[in-house]
């Protein structure tokens, strides 16, 4: 497995990113999440060279609105032109618990 440079380690404090598999899905998600959300430029250079424009938007696209920051969220959708496809874990439950689907 490809060691994840310092610029994007720092912004997945909270992770083992020895054992991030940049090629996983759910790996994948977490890592551009995090960029996005906390990186540097350094960091954000990374991530265009690793990941296509189309999976950095399916990725906002198919994050929920709480997971951002507010400034990034705001900045990131305008500049993929997409947003979040949900506002937090519990509305979609919510709804979903009551019949309804997006």
């Amino acid at each position: 497995m490809k060691k994840l440079p310092k610029a994007v380690q720092v912004c997945l404090w909270s992770y083992d990113t020895d054992k991030i598999d940049i090629s996983s899905p759910e790996d994948r998600f977490r890592v551009i999440l995090n960029v996005l959300n906390r990186g540097t430029m350094e960091a954000v250079k990374w991530l265009w060279q690793t990941y296509s424009k189309d999976e950095i938007r399916a990725t906002i696209t198919h994050s929920i609105a709480s997971e951002w920051n507010s400034k990034s969220l705001s900045f990131w959708s305008r500049f993929y032109n997409t947003s979040p496809s949900r506002v937090t874990r519990f509305a979609k439950s919510y709804a979903t618990s009551l019949g309804y689907s997006r």
